[in-house]
């Protein structure tokens, strides 16, 4: 079975439940059809680089899965079925990309089998001292504190 990616691009002004259900959507196709989803990235809301259909903004995702090559054409004709959808790119890894992405998932393995276990024992707590009570200033407080200061600048004055 040959590997794909399809990046969708959504109206924004969907809910996100339906965001959610629409992939579920796109996702029950590639299994119906023999294939297995790998991967489901949601970039997110973006300004797109030229508008279309009068939208400015669009609902980024990507899904990797795997199967036979028939899966494509059902999924571009529930894209084009569908009104959510403002534009759809499928394409095949080839196999440059295959074999980076299976060396990259061999390190990763690699990198997790040879990290030395360590057990981390949580830090003591530091003691603190009771916070004082926070100052609430109201008016009354205000004016208090404004006619002090300007007892103290009068008697300043006089001596």
């Amino acid at each position: 079975m040959a590997v794909y990616e399809t990046i969708v691009i959504l109206d924004s002004l969907m809910a996100p439940k339906e965001i959610d259900a629409l992939l579920e959507q796109v996702t029950g196709i590639i299994k119906e059809n023999g294939g297995t989803v790998r991967k489901v990235d949601k970039w997110g809301k973006k300004r797109m680089a030229y508008e279309i259909s009068k939208k400015q903004y669009g609902f980024y995702a990507a899904i990797e899965f795997e199967g036979p090559g028939n899966i494509t054409k059902t999924l571009e004709s529930d894209y084009n079925y569908n009104d959510k959808v403002i534009r759809y790119l499928t394409y095949k890894y080839d196999k440059q990309k295959l074999q980076s992405l299976k060396t990259l998932a061999e390190k990763e393995a690699a990198v997790t089998e040879s990290a030395p276990v360590v057990e981390v024992t949580p830090a003591p707590e530091p003691v603190t001292e009771p916070a004082a009570e926070p100052v609430v200033k109201t008016a009354e407080t205000v004016e208090a504190a404004k006619a002090e200061a300007t007892a103290e600048e009068t008697k300043e004055t006089e001596e």
